[in-house]
């Protein structure tokens, strides 16, 4: 079962920060109604909510984005499954939404999208098994001192089983080298920490124990053998008898679980180097996920691990 999006690259808030951008860009000039991001992403390992799956691969995920400055914007994505041999396009998902601010200076603010799914049943991509996504966030960024986002998320799943994850991050962008006339380029880097709660369906393994009767069949005593093969002579042995026995049967079942419990915790920093309109980004992940049980073997597997993402995307 695909029980397990990624966490570190929530598709709607990925957008709604590069949108929330690109609106300021547009407030600032009023030379634009609209703008353009194309790019190109990178993630070596597909994760759910800081949950690992078995199916879990490396993918690549072209995407497009329209945003208008009023904030409004549209958005799709492909997702490539680049597991070797059996690498191929597994599917798409679009995305539109809505990015806005409280207040003038921009400190306090949030996004709303939604996103439906068009990936195929058979995917290793964890995400083929949603329908559709509805996520929102609210973000305050007082001074620019830290940057407090909350968001959630409610997954529409195609067995309805359907989740609800939130998430609260602390992060802070920091300037390392300013470049380009305007000083809108450069080196910049956002350590950010985040802790991630929720739902999750799963089946659970138990075993049931009974007692059942069972009948035994005693053998009885042999007779002598028929005189000269003539029926009715010799003599009759004892018929055999029956003994009731008690045995303990023991049946292995399965049931659906869901629970609302803290799902994961995440470290990371993204390096963003943007020349002109061009952005470059590195981001390194460590994921430390909790009350995750392999239910086959009945073993914890809440080991800390790493991931990273790398991608290019152009602003037109």
């Amino acid at each position: 079962m695909k029980t397990l999006q990624i966490i570190v690259i929530l598709i709607a808030a990925a957008i709604g920060l590069n949108a929330e951008a690109q609106t300021t860009t547009a407030d600032s000039t009023h030379t634009k109604s609209l703008f353009f991001n194309a790019g190109l992403q990178y993630i070596s390992n597909l994760t759910y909510a800081g949950r690992r799956d078995n199916s879990s691969v490396p993918i690549l995920l072209p995407m497009f984005t329209v945003v208008s400055k009023q904030g409004l914007f549209v958005s799709a994505a492909g997702y490539f499954d680049l597991n070797g041999s059996k690498s191929g396009a597994e599917g798409l998902s679009v995305t539109p939404g809505y990015v806005f601010s409280f207040d003038q200076k921009k400190e306090f603010g949030g996004a709303l999208s939604a996103t439906k799914y068009f990936i195929t049943n058979s995917s290793p991509i964890i995400l083929s098994s949603f329908n559709a996504t509805i996520d929102g966030q609210l973000n305050y960024n007082p001074a620019n001192i830290v940057k407090i986002t909350v968001g959630g998320s409610y997954r529409f799943a195609k067995q309805n089983s359907n989740d609800i994850v939130n998430n609260v991050e602390l992060s802070k962008e920091i300037g390392i080298m300013k470049t380009g006339a305007k000083k809108t380029g450069g080196l910049k880097i956002a350590p950010a920490a985040t802790l991630y709660t929720g739902t999750q369906s799963f089946y659970e393994t138990y075993y049931t124990t009974s007692q059942v009767q069972r009948a035994i069949e005693n053998p009885g005593s042999p007779g002598s053998a028929p005189i000269l093969g003539i029926p009715g002579t010799g003599t009759p042995g004892t018929p055999p008898s029956q003994t009731i026995i008690n045995e303990t049967d023991t049946q292995q079942k399965q049931q659906q679980v869901k629970q609302y419990t803290v799902l994961a915790a995440s470290a990371t920093m993204p390096i963003t180097y943007t020349i002109d309109k061009v952005q470059l980004t590195l981001t390194p992940y460590f994921i430390k996920p909790f009350n995750q049980v392999d239910y086959t073997s009945n073993t914890s597997t809440n080991g800390l691990y790493f991931l990273f993402t790398g991608g290019v995307s152009v602003t037109f």
